[in-house]
């Protein structure tokens, strides 16, 4: 498994988006400063996900199943980017298409900090396919061991949904919460239309 960034200067270009919303041309002011922390630091932009952390792209490249890769890049929350090694017999020395599910293949996905987190939420719930939970996990725990602060940072804000929300947003849960996020809205909705009512 690789996964790299794809930015040459990903804080420059955070920064250059952020003075650009403020109205303000980068290039006129000193040398871009470093964060003290820098994984702290980027804990905190992903977290609070403004929209100019989409500047920053990485890329994953690794062999996993064909299963393992569906599942993967159909979470398109963020809109990663996915790419997948060809089963073309005329581009496979006229080795036929694979019905097996689980042949392994060469796969890629560029992905944003946001586009991942929101995979991470999907795929490292309890209730995903086990082998693809299992992938999830592995490549979190990548990016936790990375040496680049921002990779370090995206694994350690990747969690499933019910941590974020402290509760349950699915239909069918996995019984990690009790409560579901629905019943609380549901719960809203009733009183209102029982406010209505008098």
């Amino acid at each position: 498994m690789r996964i790299r960034i794809l930015n040459e200067d990903p804080l420059y270009d955070y920064k250059e988006y952020n003075k650009v919303t403020q109205g303000i041309d980068i290039a006129t002011l000193p040398i871009v400063d470093l964060p003290k922390d820098p994984v702290e630091f980027w804990i905190k932009q992903f977290v609070c996900n403004h929209s100019n952390v989409r500047c920053i792209h990485f890329r994953i490249i690794d062999e996993r199943p064909r299963s393992v890769i569906m599942q993967l890049i159909r979470a398109t929350k963020g809109h990663p980017q996915p790419f997948v090694a060809s089963s073309r017999p005329d581009w496979n020395n006229g080795k036929e298409r694979s019905s097996d599910p689980y042949e392994e293949k060469l796969f890629g996905q560029d992905h944003t900090p946001e586009s991942f987190i929101d995979m991470a939420k999907q795929r490292l719930c309890n209730r995903t396919e086990e082998r693809t939970r299992k992938t999830m996990i592995e490549i979190v725990a990548n990016l936790k061991k990375s040496s680049d602060p921002i990779l370090k940072a995206v694994g350690y804000c990747c969690h499933p949904y019910c941590w974020w929300y402290k509760g349950c947003p699915e239909i069918k849960g996995c019984g990690m919460y009790n409560n579901k996020v629905t019943d609380s809205i549901i719960k809203d909705y009733k009183e209102d239309q029982d406010l209505k009512g008098e």
